[in-house]
């Protein structure tokens, strides 16, 4: 095996990873998010779509930030 090419455990363990961080990232956000006036109750249905749920689309993130849209 090349020294550069990952082995299969190292393979098979980065999506975990790269989950831990984007959820670690993503959950900073929505904390800023959540100070900010007028988004406490936005950031609670985001952070449950998308840390909980994981739903990255688009019709259901603009359902959540303008609950009122018809």
């Amino acid at each position: 095996m090349d020294e550069g090419e990952p082995s299969e455990e190292e393979a098979e363990g980065a999506p975990a990873q790269v989950k831990s961080v984007s959820a670690k990232i993503l959950g900073e956000y929505f904390d800023a998010l959540e100070k900010e006036d007028g988004f406490s109750d936005i950031t609670a249905k985001l952070r449950t779509l998308v840390l909980d749920e994981g739903v990255f689309a688009e019709p259901s993130i603009r359902a959540a930030l303008f609950p009122n849209a018809s």
